[in-house]
């Protein structure tokens, strides 16, 4: 079996087992009684120990091998979901998941964007990328709809030990993908000058429109339908759009950068979500998830289109950080404001200032 189909099969497996309660984790904190300032204190503090563990986690990945941090996070993970299995109503509790969160979010993704690069094609990778999304995609379609039945008729407990069982299953792919790319030496702030300060801005840019994402179910079970299910629905929709977008439309990418008209789109997509829609919201979520797949396609067209002249283990850890900072900065004025609407409001105009700042950029220099 090819390195690439043994990252695919980890891919379905990990992403599957993720999306049965990943998805859920902020409308699962405010249904058990925390008020949305505690769920966003919690994503502010996963950012802000972020910060430090992605430099922990590269060091260690370069050091003993990114199976060691994949590892890490995996069981960070499997101990998150059992704490949040036995709720406490108090600061503690917070800080606690929210390191836990951290250290999953930063081992899995470090190590999973590390092993990308190693079964990822030199050219044409478009291809293979695509495929895939497709993989994660279906895995997070069916994992959603399992997750929000279990969620709404079960214990947790089930969902728990489901989840943590195939974590553990995923991993065993990685242990027969062979490794070509040389240790690294971390110099984080001469790497992080060398690079093109636009990618840097489309980076930080797409990481807060996942914080949308993020407060959303919330938003769901205010003004729609506040069950699971419901937040399982939504996210299948916009996965089925993303699959459509990959297999019609995504070669288009491979010739032109859509992710200026994306990020616009998105923004007129996400402010009509506001508006009271009832259940045709849920055609806006189709209509969303086409447009999130077009700007995420553009900002990995800006990732790969440079990977054989920049040095991945510092892009890969600049990326982790940006995404940290561009999160952590965002939510901190939400944390005073009382209506989610406002909120998604709040983030919809940074997002449309830093799209105007983005398009008037003229293009860096290139990494060398």
């Amino acid at each position: 079996m090819r390195d690439r189909a043994k990252f695919n099969m980890f891919l379905f497996i990990s992403t599957f087992a993720r999306a049965l309660i990943e998805v859920f984790i902020s409308l699962f904190l405010f249904k058990n009684g925390f008020p949305i300032s505690s769920v966003l204190l919690f994503y502010l503090l996963e950012n802000m120990f972020a910060l430090f563990i992605s430099y922990g986690f590269v060091r260690l990945g370069e050091k003993y091998g990114y199976l060691v941090v994949m590892c890490l996070g995996v069981i960070s993970f499997v101990v998150l979901q059992f704490v949040l299995n036995n709720v406490m109503r108090n600061s503690a509790y917070i800080v606690l998941i929210a390191l836990l969160y951290s250290f999953y979010r930063r081992g899995y993704w470090v190590a999973r964007r590390y092993y990308v690069t190693e079964v990822m094609p030199q050219q044409n990778s478009s291809g293979p990328f695509s495929i895939m999304m497709v993989v994660s995609e279906l895995a997070s379609i069916s994992a959603g709809f399992l997750g929000s039945f279990l969620l709404d008729g079960f214990n947790a407990l089930v969902l728990t030990i489901l989840s943590s069982v195939l974590l553990f299953i995923s991993v065993i792919p990685l242990l027969k993908i062979k490794k070509k790319t040389n240790k690294t030496k971390i110099e984080l702030i001469k790497n992080f000058k060398k690079y093109d300060k636009r990618n840097y801005l489309a980076f930080s840019l797409y990481e807060i429109n996942n914080l949308l994402a993020f407060i959303f179910p919330i938003f769901i079970a205010i003004y729609i339908g506040d069950t699971y299910m419901m937040a399982g629905t939504v996210n299948a929709i916009s996965c089925l759009a993303i699959i459509i977008f990959i297999l019609i439309y995504g070669k288009i990418i491979k010739k032109r950068n859509y992710f200026v008209i994306s990020s616009v789109l998105f923004i007129l997509v996400s402010l009509t979500k506001l508006l009271p829609l009832g259940y045709f919201i849920l055609i806006l979520c189709f209509a969303e998830g086409l447009i999130k797949k077009m700007q995420e396609q553009s900002v990995n067209k800006i990732y790969f289109e440079n990977r054989n002249n920049m040095d991945l283990t510092h892009y890969n850890l600049i990326y982790q950080i940006i995404e940290a900072i561009a999160r952590a900065v965002v939510v901190i004025p939400l944390l005073f404001m009382n209506d989610i609407r406002v909120m998604i409001a709040f983030v919809l105009i940074i997002i449309s200032a830093e799209v105007a700042i983005y398009a008037c950029m003229k293009k860096d220099r290139k990494l060398n």
